[in-house]
Order: structure tokens, then C-alpha cells, then sequence
């Protein structure tokens, strides 16, 4: 009878590593994109973001513009709704950046879909709080 000994010799690697090395080359390999593929990703959503930042300077623009001006509630909610978007991308940004493609598709997606009802949501509390003040 031939016995195997008990623990591998020096230098020579076992199945068990080459297979652990392999699963973990692979884990790796299809975490991450490509740079211009997750570069193009944050820009294209980046100007959906960029144009919700407008729309929040455009609405200061056109009541400062009517002769109307903001309580401090009416300012801060208005700084709030101006920050939401990059608070937003910033978050997808983050926890997307080991994920997939789709994976950070749909988390730039959610954060515009959060953008959006936090515009929403913060213009009715402008009306509510009496933020624009004649």
C-alpha cells in the first residue's frame, strides 16, 4: 500500500490552490469594467443628474426674477433640492463601483428616480412652509 503524505512538498502547489487562484482571478475579472465603459456610464446618467441641478437653479432664477424672494425655510429647502441630485449621484457613484453593469445601471437609475420625488417633494413643502415670500 502507497500512503500520501500529509502535507504537500515545498514549491509544489496543490489542486485546492490552483482552483482557489482561478475562482478568485474570475471574481475579480467580472467585478470590474472597463474604465471608458465605467467612465461613459457616470457621465451619460451625470448629465441627467446635471439637468435636475438646473432645474433647481432655473426655478431659483425665475421666482428671484418675478420679484418674489425666499423665506430662510423657503432657502433651505431650495439648497436642499439643489444638493439632492449630487447627494444622489454621489451614492450611486459609491455603491456602484465594484458592481456590474446592470447593477450600476440600476442604482444610477434609483438615484434619479430618488432625485426626482426629492424635487417633488421638497417644491410642495416650498408651497406648505410658505417659502416664497411676496
Amino acid at each position: 500500500m502507497s500512503t500520501v503524505p500529509a502535507t504537500p512538498e515545498p514549491g509544489v502547489p496543490s489542486a485546492t490552490d490552483a482552483a482557489s487562484a482561478v475562482s478568485a482571478d474570475v471574481a475579480t475579472r467580472g467585478r470590474t469594467l472597463p474604465t471608458w465603459l465605467d467612465v461613459s456610464l457616470a457621465v451619460l446618467f451625470g448629465l441627467f443628474y446635471a439637468y435636475d441641478v438646473w432645474e433647481v437653479v432655473e426655478s431659483i432664477v425665475q421666482l428671484l426674477g418675478l420679484g418674489l424672494s425666499f423665506s430662510g425655510g423657503g432657502w433651505a429647502v431650495m439648497i436642499a433640492a439643489l444638493v439632492a441630485p449630487l447627494a444622489c449621484f454621489a451614492a450611486a457613484f459609491a455603491l456602484g463601483r465594484r458592481r456590474g453593469v446592470l447593477a450600476r445601471v440600476a442604482l444610477y437609475f434609483t438615484g434619479l428616480c430618488v432625485s426626482a420625488v426629492l424635487f417633488l417633494s421638497l417644491t410642495v413643502l416650498l408651497g406648505q412652509i410658505g417659502g416664497v415670500v411676496v
